[in-house]
Parts: structure tokens; sequence; C-alpha cells
């Protein structure tokens, strides 16, 4: 009987081998051709329908970027169209600064008003690297009893052209990098006086007719400044006996072929701080009289620092001019009544002024108070025309009403060697336009 269900068991086992072997096999990956052609034709679908997608894509970047460019062409289309019925004057800018006074010089000439508009006009091309300005004086009235009643002045009239981040060059009547005061400080909402110092009404260059390159190059946390030139130069007098020897710098027109040479180099260690040295070299000497040679030089400082512990700012500048000139006769025939005239023909003057503004106070009034000192001085020779050795004290108070309008008041106590000392009470209204 065992035996017999040993056998039946056997003979079971052996009949279930084929079904599990079925069920093994069933669970292995695909092996047949039929399957691997299936997979290669997916795959063949899913590139075709990628390269369709990125066919589209570009189909539409390429519709986006000629609709923008029919979008600029419109555009520029209805800029045009729209810059025709504009008058021309987009491109211009008037500025300027204008002022009005009352001075009472003592011993000398009765109190009087005057007045002066300085209009700025500046226009710019479609190229933005170039430049046209002009600027005129209007002056009503005088400080000095001598003056004309009125004057019309051109200051400036020329053309700059950008080169460069560090470079301009250009020509015409430009104000002369002689110093620094008539280029950046002499306007009156600027200047913290009523009037110039006496050496830059006498022996300093203003505006000349030439040509120009200017710039400035950064040197890591410093900066060099830099202006030369080349114009026609002043002129000697040396027909007037009240001012023969002196240097006219208003006569725009050149007496020889020889043409003045000059410039400034500036130097700023730090951003409130500059120092310059400038210098010009000229033959002012009119056509048939001997030759002259004149060297002009001066030196300039400039510093504004705000000191927390004084509770403001303070502002210091000074400035030398050294003029010579080579020594010649004046008259020496003696036809013009005051010659023969010989003398030492060098002169010299500058000023060192110091103003505070308590910029910190607590109140707005004291704020925009600014208290100025100056002290200004000219030395001509003694035996010359008109020579005299001058020197003035000026102390003022200025307010600010805004950054582009003062009213100033000074009071100086003048010297003179030769002529009567002449003090003066000046106020004056700055305003920049």
């Amino acid at each position: 009987m065992r035996k017999i269900v040993c056998g039946v068991c056997v003979l079971g086992l052996f009949l279930a081998s084929p079904l599990w072997a079925q069920d093994n096999t069933s669970s292995q990956p695909p092996s047949t051709q039929e399957e691997i052609d299936q997979l290669k034709k997916d795959n063949a679908e899913m590139k075709q329908e990628l390269s369709d997608l990125k066919k589209q894509q570009t189909d539409q970047a390429t519709t986006s970027e000629q609709d923008a460019q029919d979008y600029d062409k419109a555009l520029q289309s209805v800029q045009e169209e729209i810059a025709k019925q504009h008058s021309g004057l987009e491109s211009v800018v008037f500025a300027g600064d204008a002022n009005i006074g009352w001075s009472d010089v003592r011993n000398s000439s009765p109190n009087t008003f005057f007045a002066d508009v300085s209009p700025l006009i500046l226009w710019q091309p479609e190229d933005p690297r170039l430049l046209v300005e002009a600027a005129f004086d209007l002056g009503i009235g005088g400080q000095d009893i001598n003056s004309e009643t009125s004057t019309l002045t051109v200051n400036l009239a020329d053309i700059s052209y950008e080169l460069c981040d560090y470079c301009m060059v250009g020509g015409g009547l430009f104000a002369v990098p002689f110093g620094q005061y008539h280029n950046h400080f002499d306007p009156p909402w600027v200047d913290k006086f009523p009037d110039d110092p006496l050496a830059f009404d006498a022996i300093a260059p203003i505006s000349e007719v030439g040509f120009f390159v200017k710039g400035a190059i950064p040197s890591g946390t410093t900066k060099w400044t830099y202006d030369f030139y080349a114009s026609n130069g002043p002129n000697l007098i040396t027909d007037d006996p009240t001012a023969a020897g002196q240097l006219n710098f208003d006569d725009f027109t050149d007496l020889n072929d020889n043409k003045a040479i000059g410039g400034r180099i500036g130097f700023q260690p730090l951003p409130d701080m500059e120092a310059g040295y400038s210098m010009q070299y000229s033959n002012p000497s009119p056509s048939g009289f001997a030759p002259v040679h004149a060297f002009l030089q001066a030196a300039d400082f400039h510093y504004k620092p705000v000191i927390d512990a004084a509770g403001g700012q303070f502002d210091l500048s000074a400035e030398w001019i050294w003029s010579d000139l080579s020594p010649v006769t004046y008259d020496p025939t003696g036809a013009l009544a005051f010659g023969p005239l010989t003398y030492n023909n060098n002169r010299q003057g500058g000023y060192v002024s110091l103003c505070y503004r308590p910029t910190q106070a607590d109140t707005e009034f004291v704020r925009n108070l600014e208290f100025c000192s100056r002290y200004d001085s000219l030395q001509t020779p003694l035996d010359s025309p008109g020579g005299d050795h001058e020197s003035r004290w000026t102390f003022g108070v200025d307010y600010w009403i805004t950054p582009y309008c003062v009213v100033k008041t000074a009071y100086e106590f003048d010297s003179r060697e030769v002529a009567d000392s002449t003090n003066a009470f000046i106020v004056q209204l700055g305003i920049g336009l």
C-alpha cells in the first residue's frame, strides 16, 4: 500500500512540472523579432514627433522676429513723420545766469545799481558727441563810475567733439583754461563774492579764439585733468599813455603771425580737492613794434571739505598769477607824447579765500548762511602807466535761497600805494538759469 501512494505522488509531480516552466517563462523580457521591430517603430515615431516640435518652435521664433522688425519700421516711420512737424529746438538748451546789485564805493563815485544777464545756448545735433555752445553778457551800469552805461560782450562761441571718454577737441571762442576762477567760480550764483579778484580783472585771460583739446584721466582713486590750446592770444597795448605795456585780452584778432600756446594740468587726489598749474606763452606785439614775449603762469588750489566737528562745510580757494613781459621801450620817438618809456614789465597777483557754511545746524535759516573772507592783491610796476600795488580784504555774508540763487553782502577794505584807497560795500543777487 505504501508503495502505491509513493508512486502516485511521483506521477503527480512529473505532470505538474510543465505548468511551472510555462509560468516562469511568461515573466522574462521579450525576445522575439516581432517585439524588437515594434520597439524600433515606436522609437522612430517619437523622433519624428520631436523633429516636428522643433520645427514648429523655429517657425514661431522667425514669425516673432519678423513682427518685431515690422513694428520697429512702423515706429521709425511715425517718429520721422513727427520730427517733420517739430520746430527744430528739441536739442537746444537755454541756460546761463543773471545778477542785480548795488555798490557804494567810498571816495570814488556815487553809489549805483548794476545788472547783468548772461544767456548760455547749448545745441546738440543728431550726433551726441557734438556740442555747439554760445554765451554773451549784457551788462547795465557798473560798480565803477568810469565804466560804460551798458555793454554787450560775446564770451563763448565754440564747437566741441567728444573723441572718447577721456578726450574732447574743439575750437572757436572758448573760455581759456587759465587757473580755476573763470572756468569754475565766476558765475554770480557760484562765486561767493560780488566782484572778481583784482588779478583776474587785469592780468589773466578770459576768452580767446583758437583750438583746444581737453579731458580727464582716472588714476586709481585719483584723477588728472588736462587742457591744451592754441589761440590768437592777447594784444600788447603800445599807443595808450594810460595803459602802455598792458595786455588786452578782449581783442580777439591777432596782431601778428605768432599764436599763443598754453594749457593747464590739474590733479584731484580727493573728490573735493584739486591743484593745478597753468601757463601761456605768446608774442603779443603789433606789427612794426619791437618783439615782446609774454609768459603767463598760474598756480591754483581748491579744497571743500565737510568737517563734522565744526558742524559744516569749509571752502578754501587760492590762486596766484605771474605775468612776465620782455622789457621794451614804448613811444620810442616821443611822437605819442609819453615816451620814450622803458620799465621792467613783470606783474603778479592773486587771492586766497576761506568760507564756512554751517550745513549741520538745527535751523534752516542758519544752514543757508555762509560766512566768507578773501584776501586779493595786484602788483604792477610802479613806473608803468597806471602802475600800483593794491591789496584788499573782503568780508561777507551770503544767504542761499536755493542752490541756484544767493544773496551776497560784502565789505571791502582797500589799500593802494599810489592811488587813493577805495573801500566799498556791495550787495548782489545772483541767479543760475
